[in-house]
């Protein structure tokens, strides 16, 4: 059995007051749009859901929606509801999708080690802290790894970010990811801020898993 099996039930009433009921029963109203399908409101447990929503793809997590009395859908998460105080979940919406098609994501990423440019004064700032991407909804990486040990002062573009195999860039190439400002009293060349922006960084493996 998948890990981000989820099961179901097909709720037969709708309207806010419906949605209170089931809440007020312990479960989560949701509901599953599907190109060319009826939506389908359905309710799942909401400790269930919140359990595989902290595993490392978060909300990139492709789940098995076993409903009952129908087929198990493949879905993602497309938006989530929560109070706004408690902060625990009040509805979810799920988009169906094919394992075998690619999906356009949102993945984070983060920084390994210490710019050289850093020690030597620099002032680093991680400008975008995801990246847009699609790939297979099976391949989505938890987190894309940047070695910034050797970057420049400068600017570092998202078209510079090396990406796990299967994944393609959907962002602006031109974005900025990375910035390290030279020091104080510190003029860079021409020559130098031309090299800074376009030095590719290096970029570690796709997370595990």
């Amino acid at each position: 059995m998948s890990e981000n099996k989820l099961d179901a039930v097909v709720r037969t009433l709708t309207g806010k007051g419906a949605a209170r009921k089931s809440r007020k029963a312990g479960r989560l109203p949701a509901v599953v749009y599907s190109k060319g399908q009826d939506t389908l409101g359905v309710e799942v447990s909401p400790r269930e859901l919140t359990h595989i929503l902290r595993r490392p793809l978060r909300r990139n997590v492709l789940i098995e929606l076993a409903v009952e009395g129908d087929s198990t859908r493949h879905v993602m998460v497309r938006d989530i509801q929560k109070h706004p105080v408690r902060r625990d979940l009040v509805h979810v919406d799920f988009v169906q999708i094919d394992p075998a098609k690619e999906v356009i994501v949102q993945v984070p990423v983060t920084l390994q080690g210490r710019a050289k440019s850093v020690v030597a004064g620099g002032k680093l700032e991680q400008v975008r802290r995801y990246v847009t991407v699609s790939c297979l909804p099976t391949i989505i990486p938890a987190h894309i790894d940047v070695d910034i040990t050797d970057l420049p002062f400068g600017s570092t573009r998202t078209a510079q970010i090396a990406l796990p195999g299967g994944l393609t860039l959907q962002d602006d190439p031109a974005l900025s990811v990375i910035t390290i400002k030279a020091p104080r009293g510190k003029q860079g060349t021409e020559e130098e801020e031309g090299e800074a922006a376009a030095a590719p960084a290096a970029a570690a493996a796709p997370a595990e898993g």
